[in-house]
């Protein structure tokens, strides 16, 4: 049976058959790393397993009982999962199935996410392809944050499989008769405020909606690992940052992490959201200072921003931001100048962290 240690995990490859006449084989080769096996994870790959039997079961079960490390299953085959589901073992072990492999040749683009590109799959679900520095774990969490956003009623769409795709991986998605908010508003600029109007709806019903601890990761913490990442040998800006972070009042509800006019679809005149790899807890200010950058803030800094991203003016996209503020504002012109203000200084976390990153990224 071959093994290997990787990225803190001993993996045992499965392979054949696992039945009466080998169990005991199975069991005493698993025992003669017991030393290593409490040391680390362990990852059984059955994805060359043809059929495993109760004996072999049996010796699964020993080495969950015997370790108080985790025990994952993966590579699961559609035979061998449903063993596993017919005995409860899908109960009790972390089981991954495995993944399948698609191409997107001969498949329609849909439209450009921030870290990847949809395509229509079929009649019934599209593909988003995830650009290569994407990883696995993180495309895994966008699936798990979209499930638990759904389940409290924030409007996305179903997430099925990941998938291998191309030189990277995918995630296949419920097909929907959509288009970005981005394109909508460019077929039809006197649209602006009737879609600035529903978009602020939706802001404030998200942002009322109570995410239970646990559910969603905290946003602050995300951002405070930004700024790690950034690698910025001047303290007294990662100092800045981190007040600015601080200053942010902790709240439990809903925010997307990165709404702008390319992860919102429309759909029937109603707005759904995509890109969900950012939904967290956290205060409203995140989301508002996330569009504020997007339509208003980056523009300034760098011109052509807007036409090269959503293929909109300048003038368009302002013009969308303030339809849009005001009416998530209630209208109060007070209210409405003192928080542009605050967002213009909030600015600079958008500006300086994630930005960094990006380029990070890239290189």
């Amino acid at each position: 049976m071959k093994n290997e240690i990787r990225e803190g995990n001993i993996i045992y490859y499965l392979t054949g058959r696992i039945d009466s006449s080998n169990a005991q084989q199975f069991e005493n080769d698993l025992n003669n790393g017991d030393v290593i096996m409490d040391a680390m994870d362990i990852v059984f790959d059955v994805g060359a397993l043809e059929y495993i039997s109760s004996a072999g079961l049996r010796v699964l079960l020993k080495v969950k009982k015997s370790t108080k490390r985790n025990v994952k299953i993966v590579n699961v085959s559609d035979e061998i999962f449903d063993i596993l589901d017919v005995t409860g073992f899908y109960n009790i072990f972390e089981i991954e199935r495995k993944m399948r492999s698609i191409s997107i040749k001969g498949c329609d683009k849909i439209s450009s996410a921030l870290n990847g590109e949809i395509f229509k799959l079929s009649d019934d679900e599209m593909l988003k392809v995830y650009g290569k520095d994407v990883a696995l774990d993180d495309i895994k969490k966008e699936r798990s944050y979209a499930q638990t956003a759904m389940i409290f009623g924030v409007p996305t769409l179903i997430p099925y499989d990941v998938v291998r795709c191309e030189a990277g991986y995918g995630l296949i998605f419920e097909k929907a008769e959509t288009t970005s908010l981005a394109n909508v508003i460019k077929n039809d600029p006197g649209s602006i405020n009737g879609y600035a109007t529903l978009l602020a709806k939706l802001f404030k019903e998200l942002h009322k909606t109570e995410i239970p601890e646990g559910k969603l990761p905290d946003i602050k913490d995300r951002y405070r690992k930004w700024i790690i990442e950034t690698d910025d040998p001047d303290d007294s800006k990662i100092s800045v940052f981190s007040n600015l972070i601080n200053s942010i009042q902790d709240s439990p509800n809903y925010v997307h992490g990165d709404i702008n006019l390319n992860s919102v679809m429309v759909q029937n005149g109603e707005l759904i959201l995509l890109d969900m790899s950012g939904s967290a807890r956290g205060h409203a200010l995140f989301d508002l200072q996330g569009l504020f950058a997007s339509l208003v803030g980056i523009e300034n800094k760098t011109k052509g921003y807007c036409e090269k991203t959503y293929g909109l003016s300048k003038e368009v996209c302002i013009a969308f931001w303030n339809a849009f503020f005001g009416e998530y504002m209630g209208g109060n012109k007070q209210e409405i100048s003192s928080m542009n203000e605050l967002l213009a200084r909030y600015f600079i976390l958008k500006e300086n962290i994630l930005t960094k990153l990006e380029k990070k990224h890239r290189l």
